[in-house]
């Protein structure tokens, strides 16, 4: 009898235990899967921000980086010493125009200027410019790239003419007894240069010459193409030789106030793209080439 006793105490010994056992086993599951839950959604959290970081530095990347464009003519060549006109036909440097191309690269040299990239138009007294402006920088091995849109305006029947049997025509066409009366007004700010350029266009039989307007936005398709490149692939200083005509249309159409005048050979108009928009700095800076 004390037998049985004993062992219905033990049995119900075990049934309590196993009964506390199974209410202690179903506690810890659902506090695991609680936990669980936190630690999927903490790490779903850190995920976000993970990604979140990466499409910030992507955006960041992606962001065109501001570009400036040292814009500068050729140096001096043959019809420019005979007072030529000379757009699209081409003409070498003379000894003087080699020598100024290289004092603009050794001035750049001194100042600290090295170019992420180079452009010229297809003319060849740019790209003899540009080789002696890289070579005395201390740049021989970048490489040119020509961009046909960043030629002089072309004067058509009238390249290689003397430019008062070239602008006679307009300048009757304006109203002008002479080409001096003419140039004069322009001079004077009673005329613009783009209306005499125009004039003379429109007097040209061949009709092959460019109005300032068709000139302007060819350098400026140019000029767009060169800067939007350079500012997706991070390059901050480009080169460019270019001519005197072109150089300033493209500067009349960012700001028409920062007219110079005829510019220099070998001077550098120094123009800031940044974020699609375009700021003139500086105009026909010769400062480079005073030693």
């Amino acid at each position: 009898m004390r037998q049985r006793r004993v062992m219905a105490i033990m049995m119900a010994g075990i049934l309590c235990a196993s009964a506390a056992l199974t209410g202690c086993a179903k506690a810890p599951a659902k506090e695991r899967t609680e936990a669980q839950a936190e630690v999927k959604t903490e790490a779903q959290a850190g995920e976000s921000t993970v990604t979140q970081a990466e499409e910030s530095t992507e955006a960041q990347a992606m962001e065109p980086a501001p570009v400036t464009l040292f814009l500068t003519r050729h140096g001096k060549t043959m019809l420019n010493t005979t007072g030529r006109m000379q757009g699209w036909c081409d003409s070498p440097l003379t000894e003087d125009g080699a020598a100024v191309a290289e004092k603009l690269g050794r001035g750049l040299k001194k100042a600290g200027i090295t170019f992420d990239a180079v452009y010229t138009s297809d003319s060849g007294r740019a790209m003899e410019t540009a080789e002696l402006i890289l070579k005395n920088n201390g740049q021989p091995e970048v490489s040119l790239q020509r961009n046909p849109k960043v030629r002089e305006v072309c004067y058509g029947i009238y390249e290689g003419a003397m430019p008062a049997e070239a602008y006679t025509p307009a300048a009757k066409a304006l109203g002008y007894d002479s080409v001096d009366a003419m140039m004069g007004a322009v001079m004077g700010g009673k005329l613009k240069i783009e209306d005499a350029v125009t004039a003379m266009a429109e007097t040209d039989e061949s009709k092959t010459a460019e109005t300032w307007e068709t000139a302007q936005k060819r350098v400026m398709d140019g000029i767009r193409e060169i800067a939007g490149d350079a500012s997706k692939r991070g390059q901050k200083q480009v080169l460019v030789v270019s001519h005197g005509m072109a150089i300033s249309a493209a500067v009349a159409a960012i700001d028409p106030n920062a007219a110079a005048g005829e510019l220099g050979n070998a001077s550098i108009t120094k123009i800031i793209y940044d974020n699609g928009t375009f700021t003139v700095e500086s105009v026909n800076d010769m400062s480079y080439i005073e030693e």
